[in-house]
């Protein structure tokens, strides 16, 4: 049911073999966002860990980078490039599709959202349809990431776990990590043993 790895500003990067542990127990994809300038950057569709770790070390992420990691298990919509995690804010489903994107918010999940989850969709996750569908109407200014009750509806709405990132670096997890050493994780997945998603877990 996929991973989330959170990176906070004065917040240590994850180890690469911490990266390759979770791209092997989540092996449907990552993807990862950052704050720089203002905005967040997206970079996704990577469908095999060496080709992830490589655009890292491009990276030269420090400490001092607020970055969310995000490793995938299909539950809709199929193995592939454009349904990797982190997305866009926004209303528009073709921008769900983009493997690069800057834009003012970045949001990625771990779970499955029942609200959205449709097998017969074959073209967008639940994610991408929440995101489209409610976070788009929801986070409407950096501010609301800030408040309380709107953190609540995003949790009841969704009913799993999200970590969403504003251009100036703020991130905001919901639902409960695990705090390693100021990373924070959505699962143990990070771990190195395999088979983490539930055997009951539908897969569409």
């Amino acid at each position: 049911m996929c991973i989330i790895c959170s990176s906070k500003a004065g917040v240590r990067q994850p180890t690469f073999e911490t990266i390759r542990i979770m791209f092997e127990n989540n092996p449907d994809g990552a993807g990862y966002m950052y704050a720089r300038g203002g905005k967040v950057h997206i970079r996704k569709g990577f469908m095999d860990v060496n080709s992830l770790l490589n655009a890292l070390r491009r990276e030269h992420f420090t400490a001092e980078d607020p970055v969310v990691y995000h490793f995938r298990i299909s539950t809709q919509a199929g193995v592939n490039p454009q349904m990797t995690h982190p997305f866009p804010l926004s209303n528009q489903r073709a921008r769900m599709k983009a493997l690069t994107a800057d834009c003012r918010c970045g949001v990625a999940h771990n779970g499955i959202i029942h609200r959205t989850a449709d097998p017969n969709n074959k073209e967008y996750s639940d994610t991408a349809l929440f995101v489209t569908d409610y976070l788009s109407d929801i986070i409407r200014r950096r501010s609301d990431l800030r408040d309380p009750s709107t953190l609540n509806l995003i949790q009841y709405l969704a009913g799993s776990k999200l970590a969403i990132m504003d251009g100036g670096g703020y991130i905001v997890t919901i639902g409960n990590f695990i705090n390693e050493r100021g990373l924070l994780f959505s699962n143990n997945s990070y771990n190195p043993r395999k088979h983490f998603w539930p055997a009951s877990t539908k897969r569409f």
